[in-house]
């Protein structure tokens, strides 16, 4: 071979050598990248093994697979006892799909709750939007509607009931009150006050009826019915007092508690004998028993001035030394007299003419208490000055039936008003104008056929709905979303209990979800993990075979490269030796 060629051959060893030498570089990195590969792959598997997943388990029997679900929890079924399973937000309102979401915008309920349970017409509108949007269809809306709404289900009660009802007129309920009227002491069908002299502080209790005192400054007693107060007009509880330097303010403190903690209690007591036992009637008679107790006391400061005060006089709070003029432990007297009822006296003149009857004649046209006072600060430095304080108890009773009617009818829709002040600016019930029927009860009788469970199931996630909100997530219905949220804390499950109320809690406190190995998702996994294994493991013989067949070449073009050179070095020495001759 010549020296030239033998030349060119080893330059092309040569950078056959280093490109070989840079593939295998190339190859180990790869083979590095699949070692990482696998070591990711290896990590997947390893935590997929950890999957859990949250079954329903109804029976309780620990091998059901019924992943927990939407429709699971809010559709009605034996599953769930036709009660739903409300799925709450940190704020306990209920996340709603979008067709119930849009049931209850339909039904006009606002997102942030309302008040309390609306009527049955609000009820009957969400069923409606419950058909119109699929969630169920038209005549299973009508089946439910046909039921009486239970709207205490899931607010204090577990079942809807069917009831044996009677519808009765205004006369018919002023005969049951008749009927049952006896004259017993406070606390049963009439209510008995005694009209008292105290003889310490000469502080007076009396009653007025038809303008004449039937319980005086003498010890005597009156009975007083539910029925003479809704009758007549003019029946009035007096408090006068002829203690010096007094202010009508603490008169005006014991007559409310006089008055809330025995005659609305009692007048509440009166209306349950004739109308308890329905549900909605419950209800009402607590909404009109807190419109009545409103009117009494006004405010906070009243209520902490007549928690103050015992029964018959004033406690050591306040000192009788001191002089009422301007206020009472921090109270300004005319300021809180005025929002406790109005003055029907003007100037010590005016106070001294006017006669107990004559300010129990003042309180008939007024809701709440009337008094007397000489000027603003409302003190009498004489002590002949009788200061008065009164409330017609007959436009107590009207209201409270106000009240209860307008429950009734929907406090959302009335035209019913009974502030404190005069009463003619009220709107108060009158059945002449008003065909409104009271419902009594009969024998009550749990229904389990499938329209009151499934009107069961529906009250009960509208009561839930009114009383604590909703707020709308598309996804929700998405398993593998929900699962997350649960997982996360950030959704909660809410179920009623044996008491009739719904309690917001951990999805693993249910006794019906277990949180389980997810079988189906570890064999995913596992097959993922052996595939990607796989795949892996013939990139890596293929790149090991590749090497070795690089290795192979390298060795060989060493051992080349090496002879070349031999006979470059050689083809050398011989020309210099030629020269050298």
């Amino acid at each position: 071979m010549g020296l030239a060629a033998a030349q060119a051959r080893l330059l092309t060893i040569t950078a056959r050598k280093a490109d070989c030498e840079f593939a295998s570089m190339s190859l180990s990195h790869q083979k590095l990248a699949l070692s990482r590969d696998m070591e990711n792959v290896s990590n997947d598997y390893q935590n997929a093994l950890n999957t859990t997943k949250l079954v329903y388990d109804y029976y309780g029997s620990g091998d059901s697979d019924i992943a927990v679900n939407y429709d699971l929890l809010m559709t009605p079924s034996a599953y769930n006892d036709y009660y739903p399973k409300t799925i709450t937000d940190s704020k306990n309102r209920v996340i709603l799909n979008p067709s119930l979401a849009a049931a209850a915008r339909a039904a006009g309920i606002p997102a942030e709750g309302l008040t309390g349970t609306p009527s049955s017409d609000v009820r009957n509108a969400f069923v409606e939007a419950l058909a119109s949007t699929g969630v169920i269809t038209p005549a299973k809306a009508a089946a439910i509607q046909s039921v009486t709404y239970g709207n205490t289900i899931g607010l204090g009660a577990t079942t809807n009931v069917t009831q044996s009802m009677t519808q009765i007129s205004y006369d018919d309920f002023l005969n049951y009150l008749q009927t049952y009227g006896t004259d017993t002491t406070r606390g049963s069908s009439s209510v008995t006050f005694t009209g008292a002299k105290d003889k310490t502080d000469t502080v007076y209790e009396q009653v007025y009826k038809g303008g004449s005192i039937v319980a005086g400054n003498d010890p005597s007693t009156a009975n007083i019915s539910l029925y003479e107060l809704l009758t007549t007009d003019d029946v009035a509880l007096v408090y006068e007092t002829v203690r010096s330097e007094q202010t009508p303010i603490l008169e005006a403190a014991q007559l409310q508690k006089e008055v809330a903690n025995d005659v609305l209690k009692w007048m509440s007591e009166e209306f349950m004998t004739v109308l308890g036992g329905v549900n909605a009637n419950d209800n009402a008679i607590q909404y009109a028993y807190n419109a009545v107790f409103d009117l009494l006391y006004p405010n906070s400061d009243l209520n902490e001035m007549a928690n103050s005060i015992g029964y018959g006089g004033a406690d050591t709070d306040f000192d009788e030394t001191t002089e009422y003029k301007g206020n009472i432990k921090g109270y300004d007297i005319s300021d809180t007299m005025e929002s406790m009822g109005t003055k029907v006296s003007n100037g010590k003149e005016d106070a001294r003419k006017m006669s107990a009857a004559t300010v129990a004649d003042k309180s008939k046209g007024y809701l709440g208490i009337v008094y007397t006072a000489k000027d603003k600060e409302g003190c009498h430095d004489d002590g002949n000055d009788r200061t008065k304080v009164a409330v017609n108890l007959s436009n107590l009773a009207q209201v409270f039936l106000t009240a209860y009617v307008e429950f009734q009818e929907g406090i959302e829709n009335t035209s019913y008003s009974y502030n404190r002040g005069s009463i003619d600016q009220a709107v108060l019930y009158d059945p002449e104008y008003s065909d409104f029927q009271f419902t009594i009860a009969g024998q009550t009788e749990v229904e389990s056929d499938e329209d009151n469970l499934y009107a069961n199931f529906y009250d009960a996630l509208f009561n839930q709905i009114c009383t604590n909100g909703w707020t709308e997530n598309p996804q929700i219905e998405n398993v593998e979303y929900m699962t997350d949220l649960f997982k996360n804390g950030l959704a909660f499950i809410s179920s009623i209990a044996e008491d009739g109320y719904y309690y917001q809690g951990s999805y693993s406190t249910d006794r019906s979800i277990l949180e389980v190995s997810d079988d189906s998702a570890i064999a995913v996994a596992e097959a993922k993990y052996n595939t990607e294994k796989t795949k892996i493991e013939n990139k890596e013989d293929t790149i090991d075979m590749k090497m070795k067949n690089l290795d192979t070449e390298i060795s060989s073009l060493t051992t080349e490269y090496e002879s070349t050179k031999q006979i470059v070095t050689k083809a050398i020495e011989k020309s210099f030796k030629r020269y050298e001759a």
